[in-house]
């Protein structure tokens, strides 16, 4: 599974997958930890994370919840990523995409390709702001 944004609703969502044992998921992230989201996320080791990349400092405390799980971080931002074919072929390689509060035209970019593959993996996108929140299948 591949997890896009290293967020406390993203962390929050991994866990409730890791937790039953899924195998396998990606963190993927390039953004370096804020003080705002060594506050809110619980899957951040708190002012230690301040300035190191999410994605890398979630993985292991989600990893601590269920030891038969398997964790990768990745720290590339998805235009980048989506922008080469072995790229794109990396991200049809999951069996499930879930994105959080993704910017729009990466969306569309991401939830073309994965459209136009029927054998491509489901896409999950979670938007949230606050206690409001939206999310569709595609």
């Amino acid at each position: 599974m591949l997890v896009i944004a290293a967020s406390a609703t993203a962390t929050s969502i991994l866990k409730n997958l890791v937790l039953p044992g899924i195998g396998h998921f990606t963190l993927l992230d390039p953004a370096l930890t804020s003080p705002a989201d060594a506050g809110n996320n619980f899957f951040l080791n708190a002012r230690e994370s301040i300035g190191k990349p999410r994605a890398s400092e979630a993985v292991p405390l989600l990893q601590e919840l269920n030891e038969s799980v398997d964790g990768a971080a990745d720290v590339r931002a998805l235009k980048d990523v989506l922008a080469t074919p072995e790229g794109q072929d990396w991200v049809r390689s999951f069996s499930l995409v879930i994105t959080h509060n993704l910017e729009q035209n990466t969306l569309e970019t991401l939830s073309k390709l994965l459209w136009e593959d029927v054998t491509g993996p489901p896409l999950i996108v979670v938007r949230s702001s606050g206690f409001l929140a939206d999310f569709y299948i595609q």
